[in-house]
């Protein structure tokens, strides 16, 4: 998906709420490969919508039945893979990192679309490391106050659970070391 797919398909998913009679907001904060190309402007493309949500336990139970119908939908009619909006991304991260507020980028329908600071995704994309999380790490430090390797660790400390920073320790250690070479 390109940025114009991204919000094509999340007004379609909008439309599909509203008329599956959804009106209470659903919260959800976007994060991964769809914010790099919304808000970060990276020129690549992504497989899928990752979000994080917002809202407290009860009112995700509510919403979760509506909004996998309606994701449903859009993926037959638009021909996408099942898993396009990402809600996995929760069930694998609430309890590594530290979900921020975030703001509210956009609306569609009664799906709310809050996005979080540029710290907060490159300590993501630190905590990943993957080649394609490391290009996208250095696109966000042209816009962050990042400029060190202890710095980056503080950012890790702020979002980034300790168990899942030794898990991940390798994966970090080779982000940090291409990201800031001693």
């Amino acid at each position: 998906m390109q940025a114009r797919d991204i919000e094509w398909h999340l007004t379609q998913l909008g439309q599909e709420l509203t008329d599956r009679g959804v009106q209470k907001p659903i919260r959800v904060l976007m994060i991964g490969g769809a914010y790099m190309l919304l808000l970060a402007k990276m020129q690549r493309s992504t497989d899928d919508i990752d979000i994080l949500w917002l809202d407290e336990e009860d009112a995700f139970q509510r919403a979760i039945d509506e909004l996998r119908k309606g994701v449903q939908a859009v993926a037959e009619k638009q021909q996408l893979e099942p898993d396009w909006f990402n809600d996995m991304t929760h069930l694998l991260m609430y309890d590594v990192v530290t979900i921020p507020k975030g703001t509210l980028w956009k609306r569609f329908g009664p799906l709310h679309i809050y996005v979080p600071p540029k710290t907060y995704i490159l300590a993501l994309k630190i905590l990943a490391g993957r080649r394609k999380d490391i290009e996208d790490c250095r696109v966000l430090l042209q816009s962050v106050k990042v400029k060190t390797r202890p710095q980056a660790r503080r950012l890790l400390n702020r979002y980034v659970s300790t168990a899942a920073q030794a898990t991940n320790a390798e994966d970090i250690e080779h982000a940090l070391e291409e990201l800031f070479p001693q």
